[in-house]
């Protein structure tokens, strides 16, 4: 009986992701026939890339604000005598972050 609960934990998991993964899928095809047979257009489902300098741009501002992070969390270990990383994993995800706000912020205002 003990060995059937990790077959049963393993089948289940991944029971669930497919029967979602059929549902999304489903409910998107239902979706779009309903927007085809009332004569709507399906752009609306279309995602708006962003072209090669914008991806440029934001990897640039995110690497640049990691590291600018990363060089803050090691000065504030030093600084402040901490240890094990507390300094020095937080601000790096603080200012990659920050860095994608104003790569957000920066692409907002273009399209205006």
């Amino acid at each position: 009986m003990e060995l059937m609960i990790p077959i049963l934990a393993v089948i289940g998991f991944f029971g669930a992701i497919i029967t979602l993964i059929y549902m999304f899928y489903k409910s998107r095809h239902e979706q779009r026939m309903a927007l085809i047979e009332s004569g709507t257009s399906a752009d609306i489902f279309a995602e708006k890339k962003l072209d090669d300098k914008s991806n440029a741009l934001k990897l640039g501002m995110l690497l640049t604000g990691g590291g600018i992070g990363f060089y803050l969390g090691v000065l504030s270990e030093k600084l402040f005598s901490l240890e094990g990383g507390l300094g020095t994993v937080p601000l790096t995800f603080i200012g990659g972050g920050l860095a994608l706000i104003m790569f957000y912020s920066i692409i907002k205002k273009r399209d205006e």
